[in-house]
């Protein structure tokens, strides 16, 4: 009976059910869940040798010892040993060796390799029962025995033990010793990674370097952390595995420095991976969204506006990359930037003077520090100035100028007190009032008589009425001015308001009346206290005339109108020869256009013949070019025998558009014809 009730109490057994299960992994902003794993860690847990003890632990009672004799060889027959000492142990009490799994780990089975145990005196029916147990089951050793392996078991725990089945037990010289046994752990609870700030919790667009930090565990330790984006591996830390205690790995946590321009841009997917001394892989991802193209802004606008059109605007448009404008930052004359949201900005701008209007526009993509993605700086200068008016011309003349004429009158002088010296001294003395005859100047307005269209009870009919002509400044737009000579001209300068500037620099530009319109500055002016200027303009064809001011920083720019000197043509008759030809004869006409501005195709130049005081156009010189010369010749008709007569020559020039002159006519030079 004794020993039956060894043997039940040291070989009890429970059927497990433990099964293997698959590992899911789902990591959130702070904690991943987890579920059974199915893979294991296989925990070589020494009792005795090199690696020591780390997870067994011991329970004597009196007269059961657990002593440890590790003599240096795992392989030895001593170890964790439980023994008797030959002491009287009461029936029941138990010394034992046991190792138990932390949360998270179940033991499904243990291994003692051969020769790495030894038992003695237990289970052989006289004082002392024993063995291994786990939760559920047990199983009794045999004298002589040197392994032991079991299998699907699903406990918390795992042990040997010597109890004693008698009352009372005090047998010497039994024991169990284990040198070395390997526990198969299986992991209930899957890895954990947790990313609690930087790049793994960035939202919406990034840019630039982020810090990416994570750390994790598992009951059986993380051995390698590692990273991705874009599936370009990021570096992340490893741990070492030690099998001789539950938790076997520790890989530290990982904060490195990520530069997202080395990546591509747009969406992408960073992946944290991680695999624990169970060989249990974990992994999980996200989309993170790259955009590291720099913003660009450009500005347009007016340049320059008078400050009669009110407030002027300069328009900013940005362009960015994928996570588009965000806003635009503009400046005006060095204020303090102001903000708009979007990608474009009309910039108010006011005020006389110089104006620079600069902008610089971000993007939606942030980097670690939350700074935006931002444009270089983009300028536009803007000029507000006061409008002005110029005019320009050959000087005025008075029209209906007063009509005035010398005049006697007789006017008397009042009575009045002079201060007068009388004797050295000054004293007053009254005047009497008097009469005497002056000269003056009487004007009055022209009167004109004019014929009128006036209606009288409903009827039109046609009466004279006087009219009075006042005196009006007639100004001239046009002057003659012979080959050769100079004119002056005349003008004003001042704002659209009448206010005159003076002390400004007036251009006066000219072009040849030949439709070429090349104006080239001919001389210039300054303007006196009032506004007025004078210049002369040297020598030359017909010309247009125009006065420019080129403004100032608050004054607009302005030109006069066109004004026009008319200058007629130099047209020199050099000879008629011979002087004296008989009728049919030939004279020869050697003719010159002066001052240039030949066009390339030529001018023509009209010749006549007179007689008397009469004249006939008798052909056209064609295409006179180069330096103005030409020649051409005459024949005389058959004329009556022994009459003369004498003709005269002319030339005069043509009206030809491209040809800068007004119309002209040379000297006569006189032939005798006949005998």
């Amino acid at each position: 009976m004794l020993a039956r009730r060894i043997g039940m109490i040291a070989g009890s057994t429970i059927r497990g059910t433990a099964g293997r299960c698959a590992v899911a992994l789902a990591v959130t902003s702070v904690v991943a869940l987890s579920v059974a794993a199915s893979a294991r860690a296989d925990e070589t847990v020494w009792s005795c040798g090199n690696f020591g003890n780390s997870v067994f632990g011991h329970a004597a009672v009196f007269g059961i010892n657990t002593p440890v004799n590790c003599p240096g060889n795992p392989y030895g027959t001593d170890g964790l040993t439980i023994a008797t000492a030959g002491n009287t142990v009461a029936a029941g009490k138990r010394a034992s060796w046991q190792a138990t799994a932390p949360a998270g780990l179940v033991i499904a089975g243990a291994w003692v390799p051969p020769g790495q145990m030894a038992s003695n005196g237990i289970n052989d029916g006289q004082q002392y029962g024993g063995g291994f147990y786990w939760a559920g089951g047990g199983a009794p050793t045999q004298d002589l025995q040197t392994t032991a392996a079991f299998s699907n078991l699903s406990s918390s725990y795992f042990g040997w033990q010597v109890i004693c089945g008698a009352n009372p037990c005090t047998s010497n010289y039994n024991w169990i010793s284990v040198a070395e046994v390997a526990l198969d752990v299986r992991e209930t609870v899957g890895p954990i990674l947790v990313a609690p700030d930087g790049l793994w919790q960035a939202s919406g667009w990034v840019r630039g370097d982020w810090t990416l930090h994570y750390y994790g565990d598992s009951p059986s330790g993380l051995c390698d952390l590692s990273a991705s984006l874009n599936g370009q591996a990021i570096p992340g830390s490893s741990s070492t595995a030690n099998a001789s205690v539950w938790h076997q790995c520790a890989a530290p946590s990982v904060s490195s420095t990520v530069h997202t321009a080395n990546y591509a841009q747009g969406a992408v997917p960073l992946t944290l991976g991680a695999s624990d001394a169970a060989g249990v892989p974990a992994s999980v991802s996200k989309t993170v969204y790259i955009d590291n193209v720099q913003p660009t802004v450009s500005l347009s606008g007016p340049t320059d506006a008078p400050s009669t059109a009110g407030v002027q605007y300069v328009t900013a448009t940005a362009a960015a990359g994928a996570s588009q404008v965000a806003g635009i930052d503009c400046s005006v004359d060095g204020a303090p930037a102001g903000w708009v949201a979007g990608a474009s900005a009309r910039v108010p701008v006011s005020g006389l003077g110089q104006h620079s209007v600069s902008c610089a526009a971000a993007n939606n993509a942030v980097d670690g520090a939350g700074n935006h993605g931002w444009s270089d700086w983009s300028s536009w200068s803007l000029s507000i100035r006061q409008p002005t008016l110029a005019a320009i011309s050959f000087g005025s003349r008075i029209v209906n100028a007063l009509l005035c004429h010398r005049a006697r009158e007789r006017v008397t002088v009042p009575a009045r007190w002079v201060t007068v010296r009388r004797n050295g001294k000054l004293v007053q003395v009254k005047r009497r009032a008097h009469a005497r005859v002056v000269r003056v100047i009487r004007c009055h307005p022209r009167v004109v008589r004019v014929r009128v269209r006036v209606r009288v009870h409903g009827r039109w009919q046609w009466r004279w009425e006087r009219q009075v002509r006042l005196p009006r400044t007639v100004q001239r737009s046009t002057w003659r001015a012979r080959h050769g000579a100079t004119a002056t001209v005349v003008g004003w300068l001042g704002t659209a308001t009448g206010n005159a500037l003076g002390g400004q620099p007036v251009r006066i530009l000219t072009a040849p009346d030949n439709g070429s319109g090349a104006f080239t500055q001919a001389t210039s002016a300054t303007t006196s206290a009032d506004g007025s200027w004078s210049a002369k303009l040297p020598a030359g064809p017909s010309r247009l005339v125009q006065a420019v001011y080129d403004g100032a920083s608050t004054v607009e720019p302005t030109s006069s109108g066109q004004i026009q000197v008319i200058v007629p043509a130099s047209v020199k008759l050099l000879s008629v020869s011979p002087h004296h030809v008989g009728w049919g004869g030939t004279v020869r006409i050697a003719g010159q256009l002066n001052g240039g501005y030949l066009p390339a195709a030529g001018t023509l130049v009209r010749l006549r013949i007179g007689f008397g005081s009469g004249y006939t156009t008798y052909g056209v010189q064609e295409h006179v070019t180069g330096n103005g010369r030409f020649t051409t010749t005459y024949t005389f008709g058959a004329g009556i025998p022994g009459v003369r007569r004498r003709y005269w020559f002319q030339i005069a020039s043509l009206p030809v558009g491209d040809y800068p002159y007004a119309p002209a006519n040379s000297r006569r030079i006189t032939v005798t014809v006949g005998g």
